[in-house]
């Protein structure tokens, strides 16, 4: 006859067994539910551009935006130079949990493979798309309102008079405005010596100082400058005018065609899943049709509205436009740095 006691014992034994396995059961849920639910920490979100310039002035209306919509800040992180390398040197190796996302450009990520820049990581298999931000930006070229260059025959004549040529900035090796002054100068017959910077910040102070002549720029920082008359714009290197700058001709009106088009896209590192790339894609895509959106790009970023691209249709684009770039990087004679 079993006794008592024992009887008990095991009783009891198996109640805090079965105690101690729903226990462990309800953790493993827990954790398994906090992995799967995105995002439960602040985002970081990487920009190419310094404070106040480039990227920086959608990307941080963008930040500000998502962390109301996601529950969590998302921080924006300025890492400017090496015609984006060092913002994407940020993200590329992390993991691809939503957490690390960078905001790059054409130049960086088709300029940079087109041109076969010796960097750690590879601009097309080592991001993924998540969103197209904006397209058709009109970089400008610009002048020291001092000058006597006024348009761009007086920019050729005065480059032709120069002994050695005359130096031009950019915001880097393999950048748009690199190219387009080095196909520029093919097209023209010129002598231009490229002076890359850092950062597009760095640009303006220089050229109104005279301390550089001409200069290639993005479409948003020198605008003000340019209304004040201190520096002249002889350009848009876009295909389309500016609508804040419209007695601004492009590049190609004044018969000297660049061949490619500027654009700002959304990526991660390329191991992100399609569900977390869908997710970030829909969330842009509310953003980009927002009517404040829409004005902040008309009147700071003097681009047409935002466009949307899934992420296919982004993925897509980027591969045929490849090919563009690396025969413009031949014309132009421009080799990795």
């Amino acid at each position: 006859m079993p006794n008592p006691s024992s009887l008990f014992l095991n009783a009891e034994r198996r109640r805090i067994l079965q105690t101690v396995g729903s226990l462990l059961l309800s953790s493993t849920l827990e954790i398994g539910y906090s992995q799967s639910t995105w995002p439960s920490k602040p985002i970081r979100l990487v920009l190419p551009s310094g404070a106040g310039g480039g990227a920086d002035i959608f990307g941080r209306p963008l930040a500000e935006w998502l962390g109301k919509e996601l529950g969590q800040p998302v921080v924006v992180d300025n890492k400017p130079g090496a015609n984006g390398v060092i913002a994407h040197e940020q993200v590329v190796r992390q993991p691809g949990d939503g957490y690390n996302l960078v905001i790059s450009f054409a130049g960086a990520v088709l300029g940079n493979k087109a041109m076969n820049a010796k960097i750690s990581h590879d601009t097309i298999t080592d991001l993924k798309p998540i969103g197209l931000i904006g397209s058709d930006f009109g970089n400008l070229l610009i002048v020291n309102a001092a000058s006597p260059i006024k348009n761009i025959k007086d920019l050729i004549a005065y480059a032709k008079a120069q002994s050695g040529g005359i130096n031009y900035g950019s915001w880097g090796v393999g950048s748009g405005g690199h190219l387009v002054m080095e196909t520029f100068k093919e097209q023209a017959g010129i002598s231009l010596n490229h002076v890359p910077y850092k950062t597009v910040a760095s640009i303006p102070p220089d050229v109104v100082s005279g301390v550089l002549m001409v200069s290639t720029i993005d479409s948003a920082t020198p605008v003000q400058l340019i209304k004040a008359g201190r520096i002249r714009a002889l350009a848009v290197l876009g295909p389309k005018r500016l609508p804040q700058l419209p007695d601004v001709a492009t590049l190609a009106e004044q018969g000297y065609p660049v061949g490619f088009v500027s654009w700002y896209g959304l990526f991660g590192p390329s191991s992100m899943s399609n569900e977390l790339v869908a997710k970030l894609n829909a969330l842009l895509n509310r953003w980009l049709i927002l009517p404040e959106t829409v004005f902040l790009f008309e009147q700071k970023q003097n681009s047409p509205a935002p466009l949307q691209k899934t992420p296919e249709a982004f993925t897509a684009m980027i591969q045929s436009e490849l090919p563009v770039w690396r025969k413009l990087m031949q014309v132009a004679k421009i080799e990795g740095a």
